[in-house]
């Protein structure tokens, strides 16, 4: 390859690697940026011409939406396509002594840890002649979600580990070539239809897979950080030959037209789909996008689309923190996501406490979002004793509460709230939400309740103040626009306690 392509695409992948500092509080922000940027995920905005249709207007009011992601991964319970990225530990680290940068070569030891690749590419995609999920029943995962009070439900139909989870004609990676045509989706879509949820496909435009003898495998802030070390091939060995201007190019127009045929798949085969969740751009040239919006809306015009692949869209998305800075403009649409676990996919790994998730949904809806809670299915197909019994907890709770983030809207205009609140007509709700001792949110590090004064300045004369999931009557004050109510510990739970109050109507 000519040494002057060779700078381009260099300079391309370190402006796609550019990405936002770590918050302090918490890690998982800082890991969701930096990885965004190396999927090409960037600053989004919402189009000018958002979606009008009325098949679509269901979105700012959803509240609650299940976040599937499956795929080969759970063969070994691990974390969905990113465990075949190493080099975490190179992203904060400099490595000054070219003798050591040798020895992390030689050892492939871009984790620092001594203990080599945890897995490389090829052994990640292996996987695939183990992956049969014999047991796969997303009625009964859909069922427990719409008793939860899900209203809509997104469904991994390819991650960046490139595996399509319907027989698709595009590509030689999926459910056509290693389940026997087996289509994982269809079951899904049908679920959701049975139980009344709206359908939502998350599609991954980086396709890891095709793109392996182009791309490198190091993660792309520990090149950035250590521009000295190699690009890495799907074995994690350094590669020894470059692909000329020419291949790159043949190459880019099929990983185009890859991304373009798949995506009409799934738009033309499974009847009305609310929701397309794009997550990456392919690495293609920036201006190229493999397919307009206006063709996903020529095909599907009632569906809500997020900005991920085209830089805007129908909702701007958060991910993991929400942030002051993530706080959209009135009336914008919004989606927040975070996992159950600490894990997209299916781990081994504790679930966060009750009152940390509802927390989180709290927060959302106060500023607008939609909360897109994450859980993974194993590799059988089924999910685990814990998913649903934290789902009978948000069911419960919902069925007290479901009121004040269903439906209900951010506080209107010259109102605000000392916590967490949100408006429905003439009710204004407010959250006492619990603390935890980081942002984590696990059920060991949840502190005591303790006694809380909720404020509401500049909605007017309250008739009634109550607990929401009991009815009965809290104590308040009213002076000088402001009202105040106290909510001793006694009167609190360990999950979101909700104080409804109903406002004297004129």
């Amino acid at each position: 390859m000519p040494k002057a392509s060779c700078r381009v695409r260099s300079l391309v992948s370190v402006l796609l690697l550019v990405a936002a500092p770590v918050p302090a509080f918490t890690q998982e922000g800082g890991t969701a940026k930096a990885e965004h940027a190396q999927i090409g995920v960037g600053t989004e905005s919402v189009a000018g011409d958002r979606t009008r249709h009325p098949d679509a207007q269901w979105f700012p009011d959803a509240g609650l939406g299940l976040f599937i992601h499956w795929g080969l991964s759970s063969v070994r319970a691990m974390n969905i396509s990113w465990p075949m990225i190493p080099g975490r530990a190179l992203a904060a680290k400099r490595i000054e002594s070219a003798e050591e940068r040798e020895r992390i070569v030689r050892e492939r030891d871009y984790n620092l840890d001594g203990k080599g690749p945890a897995i490389t590419p090829n052994d990640y995609w292996s996987m695939a002649k183990d992956f049969d999920p014999k047991a796969y029943d997303p009625d009964k995962w859909l069922a427990a979600a719409r008793e939860a009070g899900f209203t809509y439900a997104v469904l991994t139909t390819k991650h960046h580990e490139g595996f399509t989870m319907w027989p698709s004609a595009f590509g030689d990676f999926g459910a056509r070539t290693h389940l026997d045509g087996r289509d994982l989706v269809r079951p899904f879509v049908e679920a959701c239809r049975r139980h009344g949820l709206k359908v939502g496909f998350y599609f991954s435009g980086p396709d890891w897979y095709f793109d392996r003898d182009y791309m490198s495998f190091l993660y792309g802030r520990a090149r950035q950080n250590n521009p000295e070390l190699p690009s890495l091939g799907p074995d994690l060995l350094p590669r020894r030959s470059e692909k000329s201007a020419e291949e790159i190019a043949k190459h880019q127009a099929e990983y185009a037209a890859l991304v373009k045929g798949q995506i009409e798949e799934l738009l033309t085969r499974y009847g009305k789909v609310d929701v397309l969740w794009f997550d990456g751009r392919p690495a293609i040239p920036r201006g190229q996008d493999p397919i307009s919006i206006e063709r996903i809306r020529e095909l599907q015009p009632g569906i809500v689309i997020n900005p991920r692949l085209h830089g805007h869209g129908d909702y701007v998305t958060a991910e993991r923190t929400l942030a002051e800075k993530d706080r959209p403009e009135r009336g914008t649409w919004a989606e927040y996501c975070n996992t159950w676990t600490r894990s997209w996919a299916h781990e081994a790994l504790p679930f966060r406490a009750p009152g940390f998730v509802l927390g989180q949904l709290a927060h959302a809806r106060s500023w607008g979002f939609n909360y897109l809670l994450g859980v993974g299915p194993m590799a059988s197909g089924e999910m685990t004793p814990a998913v649903y019994d934290n789902m009978a907890v948000v069911r419960d709770w919902m069925k007290a509460n479901g009121a004040s983030v269903v439906g209900a809207r951010p506080l209107p205009e010259g109102e605000s709230a000392s916590v967490y609140a949100t408006a429905s007509g003439d009710v204004r709700y407010l959250f006492a939400v619990p603390r935890f001792k980081d942002g984590y949110g696990y059920v060991e590090d949840q502190l005591p309740a303790e006694d809380v004064t909720l404020t509401l300045t500049g909605a007017g004369q309250p008739r009634s103040v109550t607990l929401l999931a009991t009815g009965k009557p809290v104590e308040f004050r009213y002076a000088d626009g402001v009202l105040s109510v106290p909510l001793p510990a006694a009167r609190r739970t360990p999950l979101v306690d909700v104080v409804a109050v109903a406002l004297a109507r004129d």
